[in-house]
C-alpha cells in the first residue's frame, strides 16, 4: 500500500527516498545498547530509588524502538522486504508486544489515510475521552507525565494494544508471546527476574509516559487540515533523546511524505517552507488560565 501523498507543490528529490539499511541497523543497536547499559548500571548499584530514572530511560529507548518499528511498518527499514519484516518484528515490535502485519500496520495506514477527519483511528483508541477531550496545556502534559510514570496510564496502554490487536489473524500474537515467555524463563532460571520486572515496569510507566508526551505534540489541539493536521516544532537535545528520537519531531513532514525514511526528514523540512517551525514550548499555553486570556 502506498500512503505517500502530498498536496504541497514542493517535490523532494528522489535521493531522499533512498532506504539506507545501515542507519536503521545502527540506531537499533544503539537503542538496545542503551537499554542494556541501564540494566547493568541498575544491577551494579542495586538501589530501589533508581527505579524511576531507570524506567524512564529504558522506557524512552523502548519508545525509540517503537519508532524503528514505525519505519519497518512503512517498509523503510531494510530494502529486502522479508528481512524488513523479520528484523522489524523480532527486534522492535515484539519487545513491545505488538505485531506488524494485520496488527499495527493496517491501523497505522488507516491513520495516514484519515488524518484530519473524524475517521482517524487514533480518535477511537487511546485518544478517545480524557485527557484528550479538553484543550491541551503544558500543566496537563506535566501532570499526566507524572501520573504515567506512576503506572496510571496502563488503561490507555491497554486501549492502544486492543486497537492494534491482530484480530483477523490472532495467531500472529504467538511471536511476541513466545519471546516474552522466553525472556521470563531465562531471567527466572538465571536468578535475575528483576530484569524482567524492571523491563515490564518500564514499558508500563516510562514508555507510555514518553509516548503520551509525543502524542500531545503530533495532532492534538490543531485544526483538522488533512495531511497537514500536525504540529511543526523543533525540540532541544534532551527532548530529542527522551521524547522525540529518530527525528519523530518531523511528524508534519512524515505525513506529507510517508515514504521518506526518518533519517531524511530533517532534509525535507529544510526544503519545505510552507509552514513555520515553532519552538516546542510554543505549542501549548502553560495553564487553563492562559487559555481563557488568549
Amino acid at each position: 500500500m502506498n500512503t505517500d501523498s502530498s498536496d504541497a507543490g514542493m517535490s523532494p528529490p528522489l535521493s531522499l527516498y533512498k532506504v539506507q539499511p545501515h542507519i536503521w541497523l545502527c540506531d537499533l543497536l544503539l537503542d538496545w545498547a542503551t537499554i542494556v547499559a541501564v540494566f547493568v548500571a541498575f544491577g551494579y548499584f542495586g538501589t530501589w530509588w533508581l527505579v524511576p530514572p531507570a524506567s524512564l530511560i529504558i522506557g524512552a529507548r523502548i519508545h525509540a524502538l517503537g519508532l524503528l518499528t514505525h519505519d519497518a511498518t512503512h517498509r523503510l527499514a531494510l530494502k529486502n522486504r522479508p528481512l524488513n519484516e523479520l528484523l522489524g518484528e523480532i527486534f522492535t515490535a515484539w519487545p513491545l508486544l505488538i505485531v506488524l502485519e494485520e496488527g499495527y500496520r493496517p491501523w497505522h495506514f488507516e491513520h495516514h489515510r484519515h488524518l484530519g477527519s473524524e475517521e482517524d483511528p487514533e480518535l477511537g483508541s487511546y485518544r478517545a475521552g480524557a485527557p484528550y477531550d479538553k484543550p491541551v496545556t503544558w500543566r496537563k502534559v506535566y501532570l499526566w507525565f507524572v501520573l504515567d510514570m506512576m503506572g496510571l496510564g496502563l488503561f490507555d496502554l491497554i486501549k492502544f494494544s486492543r486497537a492494534i490487536w491482530p484480530s483477523r489473524q490472532p495467531w500472529r500474537i504467538c511471536g511476541p508471546a513466545f519471546l516474552w515467555l522466553g525472556f521470563f524463563l531465562v531471567t527466572l532460571h538465571t536468578h535475575s527476574l528483576w530484569i524482567f520486572w524492571l523491563y515490564t515496569w518500564s514499558l508500563i510507566s516510562g514508555f507510555w509516559a514518553v509516548f503520551r508526551v509525543r502524542t500531545w505534540t503530533e495532532h492534538v489541539g490543531i485544526e483538522m487540515r488533512g495531511k497537514e493536521s500536525s504540529h511543526r516544532f523543533n525540540p532541544g537535545p534532551l527532548g530529542r533523546f527522551l521524547f522525540f528520537p529518530h527525528n519523530t519531531y518531523c511528524h508534519y513532514e512524515h505525513h506529507k511524505w510517508p515514504q521518506i525514511p526518518y533519517y531524511n526528514l530533517p532534509a525535507v523540512r529544510a526544503l519545505d517552507q510552507s509552514r513555520p517551525v515553532e519552538p516546542l514550548g510554543a505549542l501549548f499555553p502553560v495553564s487553563d488560565r492562559s487559555l481563557s486570556q488568549a
